[in-house]
């Protein structure tokens, strides 16, 4: 895995504040620039040969447009503590986070490096995630238990005509479950395409969103294959990225009118910590442009001892958040919960997270074309999928609409706490 100060020096750098702008009027950006000597450029003007981090450096920063967001480099805290005056229109402001993908393989990594006395939990986690059980007797042509689970067979959609975004470590376009797919990406890490994915992290959830059925064994593992898909890189190879590389992809997938985007990543959130107001704005505009964002509760829980809160964007009261239940309809060991929604945090809703059997790719350190992998980012990509087909269907619903319908129909699950799995498990229509 990678180390801290490589995670660093490649997605989240010191000195770089995300702000929130009161409005982008030419006045606003103008006061802005005035008040803190940076020059600010709009993301409209952003290209494949023009990116983010080629215009963000000591004196330039770039205002995201769908979202009323800015990215300024090289800038003290203090700084802003100083314009920010009841007349300002800066609204509020943080240091930029790192974010990872919320995969469950990547947190027993590091449990293993930092934890020992936990050995015994986590080499029943690895036994979990080794052991590929027969997924052919699931009564529906060779569909995965996710699959079933989530009712799809009763369903007549595909999401065609839907604008789905994954946001993750990018796709392995020349896997043969995608050779026919026309698909549109864009890499917001530096020095590293979209279309290749040296992680396999990002393939697997855009199969479970995305695709069909294996071209291997003929298993059906994809929910909404006939949507179109939007492929956004924000973790690198090494499974890291930033706050300001979500936000620029966010707004990118907006701008190409997406109405589901699905965010398998995360960074920890303490114990009574609120939601971050980055995202919260972010996930407020995005619904106001009539997009879902849908994102995994994270990975940090040691069940049944301590169950931890909700993760980051996933906590944000704007944002969908997807927790991760197992075979037996329960709640996975390692899901987060809503303990902190006294403060936002809340789980929204539940899906498949564990063994969960999907597409790979041959560019990862382990790499093949499937894998069975569990987290809650398994999870998230269910949802994401089973959204694209509420859009299908009801067309004219708004994307809060939409929330609410996956919302009123998920099944129930009594046996289950409302902290840990929200309305219940996500099902298709």
């Amino acid at each position: 895995m990678k180390t801290q100060s490589t995670s660093i020096k490649n997605q989240v750098k010191p000195g770089r504040y995300v702000v929130i702008l009161k409005n982008q009027s030419s006045q606003t950006i103008k006061k802005v620039q005035k008040d803190l000597g940076v020059q600010l450029t709009s993301s409209e003007e952003l290209s494949d040969t023009l990116r983010a981090h080629q215009v963000i450096d000591n004196s330039n920063g770039l205002v995201f447009k769908n979202l009323n967001i800015a990215v300024i480099d090289n800038i003290e805290a203090a700084k802003l503590q100083s314009v920010a005056t009841s007349r300002s229109p800066v609204l509020y402001w943080e240091e930029e986070k790192e974010f990872r993908p919320a995969n469950e393989l990547d947190q027993l990594r590091e449990i293993k490096n930092t934890h020992r006395l936990l050995k015994q939990q986590i080499d029943q986690l690895e036994e979990i995630i080794r052991s590929r059980q027969d997924e052919g007797d699931t009564g529906w042509e060779n569909a995965t238990w996710g699959i079933n689970a989530v009712a799809l067979k009763k369903n007549g959609f595909t999401g065609k005509g839907v604008n789905v975004a994954i946001l993750d470590t990018g796709i392995y376009q020349k896997h043969p479950d995608f050779a026919n797919r026309l698909i549109e990406g864009k890499s917001f890490i530096q020095n590293e395409v979209w279309n290749l994915d040296g992680n396999g992290h990002g393939t697997h959830c855009a199969g479970t969103a995305l695709g069909a059925q294996s071209a291997q064994g003929g298993m059906r593992y994809g929910v909404a294959h006939e949507a179109n898909t939007f492929i956004g890189k924000v973790l690198s190879d090494a499974g890291s990225g930033s706050t300001s590389g979500i936000i620029d992809a966010i707004d990118w997938a907006i701008e190409k009118k997406c109405k589901v985007i699905s965010m398998s990543l995360g960074s920890p959130v303490g114990v009574g910590e609120p939601p971050s107001p980055i995202f919260e704005q972010v996930g407020r505009r995005a619904l106001e442009k009539n997009c879902l964002l849908i994102a995994a509760a994270g990975n940090d829980s040691r069940r049944p001892n301590t169950p931890r809160p909700v993760s980051s964007p996933a906590n944000a009261e704007s944002v969908m958040a997807v927790a991760a239940i197992d075979r037996q309809l329960n709640v996975a060991s390692f899901s987060n919960g809503g303990i902190n929604a006294g403060d936002g945090g809340r789980i929204d809703i539940a899906a498949p997270g564990v063994d969960v059997f999907s597409s790979f790719s041959e560019n990862a350190p382990d790499g093949s074309l499937y894998a069975s992998l569990h987290g809650t980012s398994m999870a998230t990509p269910h949802v994401a999928g089973i959204a694209a087909l509420y859009c299908e269907a009801f067309p004219s619903l708004s994307a809060a609409e939409i929330w609410l319908r996956l919302e009123k129909n998920a099944k129930q699950l009594p046996d289950q706490l409302i902290r840990d799995v929200g309305r219940g498990l996500a099902q298709a229509i």
